[in-house]
């Protein structure tokens, strides 16, 4: 997001930098400035009028009207340059090569300021000016950029840069070379080296800290390095350096439009890693920003991101209200040629099953769509028109659009795409019972989607990898750097001590040869710690690679649990389509979501890091979710849910998720007859003494007097009596203003540990 301004604000940054050292005149006011010119005429052709052509230039430069530059500010440093060559006044002629390309390149004569900043390096390379060719370089690797050189050939420009700005010993101009050359390589995808360049700038700044300014190139620092992070899908990581980029730009200027953007990815960042609420509470903040600056590419990028949050955690209603009321504030907003807001009132009107105004926003989508570059966006808005063209069985239109979308995926040889494609048909096919096609479709979609989260995993365990080798590398450059400083101070004391050695007794003498046989007998010592620290780290890796690959292993069989459930429920929904028994149909759909119960924790299991234990909250609203859209009953029953927040283990979790679909099933189906509307209340409390109880409670016709929960050959009741004793759980159900089924178990992580280890 607005990476391009900010690019172009760095630039200009560095080269604010390049020529602050420059920049300064002896002249105060415009009258020096009129004596000066006054006194050219009769001044000697020296060294000194050199220097006062290009205090004058600098004078005019900086302290007028750009129309000035191309006169006056030229002017003088042409005549600095041609009276440097005339005395042969070195120093003259290089610091006029690097005037006459800054002056060039705000006038925007690129080609020109090119020419004379590699005239500048040259010079100075042969003056051996260090600081002075670090700036060169500088405006060389400017030029470079805004002539159109490619990024891969840019990094070696600040590289040499860098170089001369170690050797002058100038830490911060370093600093910002190595900043740079991290985003460039963050741009070409490789994020490795773009963290070793990041973090090699901020040892730099840390060591020459001075205040506000250097702050802000730092914050600059760990937004990037935040970016890298999420890059390479370590989201933690990520948000951490978001934070900390934040807490700086916040101290320095709480208003700024960078600070909207690093706002922007910090959400991002929690997007990805599922943390909606915190997502949402800093896109609304780089919202908030963007609007105070007017930015409209801010607003609408962030009107999409904060819609789409909305989206993400089910708030249909928020989401739409937010967008109306960002359509009042801001119209430009739909007058561009993205259709990225439009698919989400399609999306959000789809979800309130009002299909008129959905196909009313979808209108403008099929006709931005023709005009649109962006894959991204394309590839958006033919998805949006495919599942909407579903629902109004319009499946021409599905199908045109499905095949746009699979030829686009083919050309840019996108997996996640192809993947989206074979589903899209999928889709189609089941829409119009072509069971086989369909079939063959969803295996195709489930390959691609294993192979892509397979790829998308080996990516980034590759990048760490490279990440972890080069920060090794780096780390032992440092080290022989500091080895060679020691060795070269005991090479200099030992030449030192062998002079004197020569107006000094034998008695010295012997006083070294000691002295060397201790310092290659510590040798030989650090040797052997060396060989035997690196045996240790070596058997450290091995372990560490066991325990991680264990863990793959495990999240792996989760994932194919959870996929093999869901092939078997799409099996079951193609089944009840040949099915004309209601009875059976029924049995069949009471089953997908028994088996949509299970498949949920292992789905839960392989996404979090904890490979054993279910977050209860989530995995509750997921399910209650889940059976409002199977039965079609968001507006008719009100779900109330009071869920304290515990991990249970799968032993407890299933039998749980089980009961659960259970009495929310039978509610659904038998409490409120007629289209009643009602209410479930569902609880599920963690007491003292390890005691956990599940009440759900509708307020419904409640059970018929003749029911008998201990003799009830219902299939259903039976199987809640029978998964609560798996758990030594407490079932029982009765009537109470409504049907009212509790579960009370005790849970002790200690005791249940005991328990499943004397099984086994």
């Amino acid at each position: 997001m607005f990476r391009n301004r900010f690019k172009i604000y760095f630039i200009f940054f560095l080269l604010l930098e390049a020529v602050s050292s420059n920049a300064s005149t002896p002249f105060v006011n415009l009258r020096q400035v009129a004596v000066a010119e006054k006194n050219l005429l009769s001044q000697e052709e020296n060294q000194e009028k050199a220097q006062t052509l290009l205090n004058l230039s600098s004078w005019y430069h900086y302290n007028n009207k750009p129309e000035t530059i191309e006169r006056k500010s030229l002017y003088f440093a042409y005549k600095a340059l041609a009276l440097s060559k005339k005395i042969k006044y070195d120093e003259g002629i290089a610091e006029s090569y690097f005037k006459l390309s800054v002056i060039l390149q705000k006038a925007k004569d690129y080609q020109k300021a090119k020419i004379c900043a590699k005239e500048a390096v040259k010079r100075y390379t042969a003056l051996n000016m260090q600081n002075q060719l670090g700036e060169s370089w500088v405006m060389y690797w400017s030029t470079s950029f805004l002539t159109g050189t490619s990024y891969e050939d840019r990094i070696p420009l600040l590289e040499n840069a860098a170089s001369a700005f170690r050797k002058s010993g100038n830490k911060e101009r370093e600093g910002d070379c190595y900043k740079e050359n991290g985003d460039v390589y963050l741009l070409l995808g490789n994020a490795p080296e773009a963290i070793g360049s990041l973090k090699k700038a901020l040892v730099l700044y840390n060591s020459a800290l001075k205040g506000r300014r250097l702050s802000d190139k730092i914050y600059g620092v760990y937004d990037l390095l935040g970016s890298c992070y999420l890059y390479m899908g370590d989201h933690k990581t990520a948000i951490q350096y978001g934070l900390k980029a934040a807490y700086l730009g916040e101290k320095l200027d709480k208003i700024s439009l960078y600070l909207c953007t690093v706002y922007n990815r910090i959400g991002l960042a929690y997007s990805e890693f599922q943390d909606y609420k915190n997502a949402q509470k800093y896109y609304f903040k780089s919202l908030t920003l963007a609007e105070w600056h007017n930015n409209d590419q801010a607003i609408r990028e962030l009107t999409y991101n904060y819609a789409d949050i909305l989206l993400k955690q089910n708030q249909t209603a928020h989401a739409l209200s937010f967008l109306n009321s960002m359509r009042k504030r801001h119209p430009k907003l739909y007058l561009t040629p993205y259709p990225s807001l439009e698919c989400l009132y399609v999306e959000i009107y789809i979800r309130m099953k009002q299909y008129d105004k959905a196909k009313y926003y979808a209108k403008p989508i099929k006709e931005k769509v023709k005009g649109l570059k962006d894959y991204n966006d394309i590839m958006v808005a033919y998805s949006t028109i495919v599942k909407l063209s579903l629902i109004q069985k319009n499946y021409f239109d599905a199908d045109i659009y499905s095949l746009r979308y699979d030829s686009m995926a083919k050309k840019l040889n996108n997996k996640q795409y192809l993947a989206n494609s074979k589903f899209l048909k999928y889709s189609i096919d089941s829409a119009q019972g072509n069971t086989a096609s369909a079939m063959d479709n969803y295996r195709k979609y489930v390959e691609y989607s294993k192979n892509l989260y397979d790829e998308n995993k080996t990516k980034q365990i590759n990048q760490l990898n490279i990440l972890y080798e080069t920060e090794k590398r780096n780390k032992n450059i440092m080290q022989l750097k500091n080895n060679s400083v020691i060795q070269k101070n005991k090479l200099r004391n030992a030449s030192v001590f062998n002079n004197l050695m020569i107006v000094i007794t034998i008695s010295l003498l012997i006083i070294v040869m000691l002295l060397y046989r201790v310092y290659r007998l510590k040798q030989r010592t650090n040797k052997i710690l060396s060989e035997q620290q690196e045996e240790i780290n070596t058997k450290n890796k091995k372990l560490q690679n066991l325990v991680v690959e264990k863990e793959w292993l495990l999240k792996e069989i989760h994932h194919r649990v959870k996929n093999n459930l869901h092939m078997v429920v799409g099996l079951l929904a193609s089944q009840s389509e040949f099915l004309k028994n209601k009875e059976a149909v029924q049995a069949i759909n009471d089953s997908q979501n028994r088996i949509q119960t299970m498949s949920l924790i292992h789905q839960k299991l392989y996404q979090s890091e904890n490979l054993s234990m279910i977050n209860m909250p989530s995995y509750i609203f997921e399910l209650t979710e889940y059976l409002k859209d199977s039965f079609d009953i968001r507006k008719s029953i009100l779900f109330v849910v009071d869920i304290d927040n515990f991990d249970l283990p799968l032993s407890h979790s299933i039998p749980i998720g089980l009961i659960f679909n259970e009495a929310i099933t039978n509610s659904i189906k038998y409490a409120f007859p007629n289209n009643r509307t009602g209410k479930i209340i569902i609880s599920l409390k963690a007491k003292e003494e390890h005691k956990i109880t599940l009440i759900i409670h509708d307020n419904g016709i409640g059970l018929p007097p003749e029911f008998d929960p201990y003799n009830n050959p219902s299939l259903g009741i039976n199987l809640m009596k029978g998964l609560s004793e798996d758990i030594k759980g407490q079932f029982n159900i009765t009537s109470d203003n409504g049907t009212k089924i509790t579960l009370e178990f005790i849970f002790d992580e200690t005791t249940n540990f005991l328990e499943l280890w004397e099984k086994h």
